[in-house]
């Protein structure tokens, strides 16, 4: 009897304790759980950071890059380059057409070589209020310079947006004779000496202020017309004796043409007047229009030696 009773209570002691590891194994997985929860959420957010560092970078990296073009580009505008700047009032925004002209500028689009005559630098707006910056290339030329007449309804061949979702962009050019800045350029056969471009990037950065110089340079169109301004314009016609001589004005020599005018030497020709080393011509009588001959008689108005 006591041996039942005592397998009897075993028994229960033995069911009591499997569900006491049960509820261990229970406990320990949803501790499991959590814990894996939790280093996932840790992981996905510091992913996130990373990501949003990432992009930042890649945000900064591509506002470096926007200057050094605008930079590099402005730096090397050639002599003749036309540049035209204009600005709307939308608002909370302006918009901005920066136009450049006479600019060499080749690039490759849709697998094709295309060259540009001009290009341009525009603010557009977006619907939710910020600006993107659009790069256009025009095949023909939009404003007017010595060689051609812009057509200004002419539509880009090509854009590229350099910049998106920016919160404030605007332009300002600089007066090399006044120093003064303005808002807009449309002098023609000459660029302003400086650039200087205002931008915020988001709403919550500063605003950044960048000067581009524009190195003075010569027009090869006003240098050639220079030159053939100073270059001779007189020509010697066939058969004269006398005239300007073609390397500029009188003759190289002296005075006036060495046959029939005085001589770079000194006195009156030798073969028509008083000879230079003091005395009458040493041709033979009647050959000359002044005194005879030192040996010999008497010219027609005078007599000799």
């Amino acid at each position: 009897m006591r041996d039942s009773t005592n397998n009897r209570y075993r028994s229960r002691g033995g069911r009591g304790r499997r569900g006491y590891l049960l509820l261990e194994v229970i406990l320990a997985l949803i501790l499991s759980g959590l814990l894996l929860g939790t280093i996932l959420e840790i992981i996905d957010g510091s992913l996130e950071m990373s990501n949003l560092m990432a992009e930042d970078g890649r945000r900064h990296m591509t506002q470096e890059a926007f200057l050094t073009f605008l930079g590099r580009n402005l730096s090397q505008l050639p002599g003749n380059a036309e540049l035209d700047l204009t600005r709307q009032d939308a608002g909370t925004h302006f918009l901005s057409d920066l136009t450049f002209q006479n600019v060499p500028t080749s690039f490759s689009w849709s697998g094709q070589s295309i060259s540009a005559e001009a290009i341009q630098l525009s603010t557009v707006r977006r619907r939710g209020g910020d600006l993107d910056i659009v790069l256009r290339y025009y095949e023909e030329p939009i404003l007017d310079d010595s060689d051609s007449v812009g057509n200004e309804s002419a539509e880009p061949v090509a854009e590229i947006t350099l910049l998106r979702d920016i919160f404030w962009f605007e332009w300002w050019a600089r007066d090399g004779r006044t120093l003064d800045y303005t808002e807009t350029w449309d002098v023609r056969g000459r660029l302003p000496i400086q650039m200087e471009l205002r931008v915020k990037f988001d709403q919550n950065s500063e605003e950044i202020v960048h000067h581009f110089w524009i190195p003075p340079k010569l027009n090869p169109e006003t240098v050639m017309r220079s030159q053939q301004r100073a270059a001779p314009q007189t020509r010697i016609q066939p058969g004269s004796g006398q005239g300007t001589d073609r390397r500029g004005g009188t003759d190289r020599r002296g005075g006036t043409d060495p046959r029939g005018g005085t001589d770079r030497r000194g006195g009156t020709d030798r073969r028509s007047g008083t000879d230079r080393r003091g005395g009458t011509s040493d041709r033979p009588p009647g050959t000359g229009g002044g005194s005879g001959a030192r040996t010999g008689g008497g010219g027609p108005s005078g007599s000799g030696r």
